[in-house]
């Protein structure tokens, strides 16, 4: 524990702090701290009371502030920025932001099923600082249900439909590729699936017949095998998951668009995009 911590203890008046949220009891007023000492008390808070923290204030340059600081004492410090919305199209997108969110909410998701599937009690410094906007906190999301209802755990020897796991990985917002190159992205070579889950590393799964035969992490830069694994999980890399089959919505599409329109151009251009839709290949 950093020694600039430890001496927040030896105060009757943090002990009451502490005390009040252990015991859950709030609004806790906290009032006349500086920069420097706001940083010191949360995480001193993280701490004494074992809890995951939500910092939320009123922009990002504030925000970003807050982590600078706060990465002088942890690393689990992780930031969860507003959504960028566009009122136009457009051909390239920056996925910079929307895996930062979603990389957030994984870990986050990760570390609370940790203490409820597996009932032990998480150490302190493995504890998230999660830090915030309003305007983030604002936007409207995906229920955390249906965005982590079709994670996919792998384990040796567990068994697994091809085409099934082909069609949850697209759910779960991964891009089919020949080759993985970059996060987000999955490939099938016989029986060999790889998948890239972070921008540097992946993790490849040979599978004999169904049956997973090992599992291994790998560089996306030079593809080779890192080290063997007994298990993985495939979280969601996009935030904005499908909840009902592609098929179904794609059809549904056609009856309520296509059967309503007169312009051929625009039906052309629909039904290109259905098409592109049900392979698999398009992602907006």
């Amino acid at each position: 524990m950093n020694f600039l911590i430890k001496d927040l203890e030896k105060l009757k008046k943090f002990s009451d702090y502490t005390a009040e949220i252990v015991e859950k009891r709030s609004p806790i007023v906290l009032s006349g701290l500086s920069s420097v000492g706001k940083i010191q008390l949360i995480e001193a808070t993280k701490e004494y009371t074992d809890e995951n923290i939500c910092i939320i204030t009123y922009n990002e340059i504030q925000a970003r502030k807050i982590i600078k600081d706060l990465q002088y004492f942890s690393n689990n410090v992780l930031y969860f920025p507003k959504r960028e919305i566009a009122s136009y199209d457009y051909i390239a997108e920056n996925k910079d932001l929307p895996y930062e969110r979603i990389d957030t909410l994984n870990k986050i998701y990760a570390e609370s099923n940790k203490k409820i599937v597996k009932n032990k009690k998480v150490e302190a410094n493995n504890r998230l600082i999660i830090v915030t906007t309003v305007e983030a906190l604002m936007q409207k999301m995906i229920k955390k249900e249906d965005m982590y209802n079709t994670v996919l755990e792998f384990s040796i020897g567990k068994n697994y439909n091809q085409e099934d796991l082909k069609h949850n990985l697209l759910n779960l917002g991964y891009e089919r590729t020949d080759i993985v190159d970059g996060k987000g992205q999955f490939a099938i070579r016989g029986g060999i699936v790889d998948i890239g889950t972070t921008k540097n590393q992946g993790i490849r799964i040979e599978f004999w017949g169904d049956e997973v035969d090992s599992i291994r992490s790998f560089s996306i830069t030079s593809q080779r095998s890192i080290k063997m694994i007994n298990e993985a999980t495939v979280y969601p890399s996009h935030e904005l998951i499908l909840t009902r089959k592609i098929n179904e919505i794609c059809d549904e599409i056609e009856k309520n668009i296509l059967e309503k329109t007169s312009n051929e151009e625009i039906e052309k251009n629909i039904r290109e995009d259905l098409e592109l839709m049900k392979s698999g290949d398009y992602i907006s």
